[in-house]
């Protein structure tokens, strides 16, 4: 055999060889770019399918998903942040022109959206799993949402954005307007009292009746109507924003405010079975406060004194005060004339005027001591000791007690807490499932500014 053709030979199981090699990596290469394009279409899959999907929270096995929460909680940050920067324009302004009154109001409403902004991303949870129950609720009793529901509530919505009000609301304004002077023509106010740094009794005047045939009020001039085409473009307008600052199209936008109008409804009917007369009591109350005893009389400053010296003048303070709680009562269930001595005695600067009147109200009104001991004293007597809370001493006289007419503010009060004990109580018959992490919630750089 020829050296040509050993050399021949050799150099076709060299490239042999050289192939094989290649075929291998080759192969490697095909392998690894598959394993590489596994993962990657996992955390596609993982990432824009079943996060998005997965439940953050359940409600009787209704699912609440990743991705429904996300949405809501990128819009709800944002109204917050438009509000709060609104408010801190506002507060630059203020404190240029050296209002520092308002600045510091301002600056208190900043401070409140701010911490708002803080939790509102598990509050956002907490909302759409309350929601889940007044859909559910929404069924029970037939409640629902038409479009043009959700179209109007959007149009108020826009009108706002613009400064002013829907032709409808408008409407609805100037009747109001009417019912309200029609109902004070006929309703004479009790005295309220609330538990604030001093005890205040409000009375308001009878207003007098409205003459026959005297026109109705049309609509006020001042009233800023958004109509047409205004409302579209701002509408367009909003969408453009949403979309582009939260990634919100209009198909989940209209779902938000769907929500949002059918908790409103439900909410509603649930309210409005609120009795309108509930158990009330008319009392009288004379306090005599001891904070005034614990400073000096020639109106100097307080000398500093040890945890123990506060202890004590407070204590003694106290014991003097109650003193002349007890002698009222004596002097009360003497004879003497309740109001005469509430002039004479009573710290409460709301109620003295009013021979310490607190008028008819709701329990819960007052402090707890007061308010159990208006419930609970006997009617047309003075209370054989004096009531202690922290404002003092009060002397307590029961007038009157039973069932009477809510007052507006209080029927307001009440339906509140209807609805809240309704909440309350549906939630223990329920079973919710919070799954909430802070992980779950959209990458958030705004509080990190």
């Amino acid at each position: 055999m020829s050296k040509e053709q050993i050399r021949t030979r050799r150099q076709i199981a060299y490239s042999r060889q050289e192939q094989e090699q290649l075929r291998l990596v080759y192969t490697a290469l095909a392998v690894v770019a598959g394993l590489v394009a596994v993962v990657l279409l996992f955390g596609l899959i993982q990432t824009y399918y079943l996060e998005p999907n997965a439940a953050i929270a359940t409600v009787n096995g209704t699912k609440i998903t990743v991705g429904e929460y996300r949405d809501r909680v990128r819009y709800e940050r944002f109204l917050l942040e438009q509000q709060y920067t609104q408010i801190a324009q506002q507060l630059e302004n203020l404190k240029k022109d050296g209002n520092e009154q308002f600045a510091q109001f301002y600056q208190q409403l900043a401070n409140q959206v701010l911490q708002q902004r803080s939790v509102v991303d598990q509050q956002t949870v907490d909302q759409m799993i309350d929601d889940k129950l007044l859909e559910a609720e929404a069924t029970k009793r037939g409640i629902k949402v038409a479009d043009d529901e959700v179209n109007e509530y959007i149009n108020r919505l826009m009108a706002g954005q613009l400064g002013g009000i829907t032709q409808p609301s408008a409407e609805k304004t100037v009747a109001a307007q009417v019912q309200a002077t029609t109902t004070a023509a006929s309703w004479t106010p009790t005295p309220t009292f609330t538990p604030e740094a001093t005890l205040t009794s409000t009375k308001g005047l009878t207003p007098t009746a409205t003459p026959e045939n005297t026109p109705l009020p049309g609509p006020t001039p001042t009233l800023n109507v958004i109509q047409g085409s205004q409302l579209s473009t701002q509408y367009s307008n909003w969408l453009q924003v949403l979309n582009k600052n939260v990634s919100i199209d209009e198909t989940t936008y209209r779902q938000i405010i769907r929500q949002t109008v059918l908790s409103d409804k439900v909410r509603e009917a649930i309210s409005d079975a609120t009795p309108k007369k509930a158990l009330q009591a008319h009392a009288r109350h004379i306090l005599i406060s001891w904070q005034k005893d614990n400073a000096p009389a020639d109106g100097k400053a307080t000398p500093e004194l040890s945890t123990e010296e506060k202890a004590k003048a407070e204590e003694e303070a106290k014991a003097k005060a109650k003193k002349i709680a007890e002698d009222v009562i004596k002097r009360l269930k003497a004879g003497e004339d309740f109001a005469k001595l509430t002039e004479e005695f009573s710290d409460d600067t709301g109620s003295k005027s009013d021979g310490g009147d607190l008028g008819f109200v709701s329990k819960g009104r007052f402090v707890e001591p007061v308010d159990k001991a208006i419930f609970e004293l006997p009617v047309g007597k003075v209370g054989d000791e004096p009531v202690e809370s922290q404002f003092g001493w009060h002397v307590l006289e029961v007038v009157e007690r039973g069932d009477h007419e809510l007052s507006s503010s209080d029927y307001e009060q009440a339906k509140r807490e209807q609805f809240s004990t309704w909440l309350s109580d549906t939630k223990k018959q329920v079973t919710i499932e919070d799954n909430w992490t802070t992980d779950k919630a959209p990458k958030d750089s705004f509080l990190a500014r």
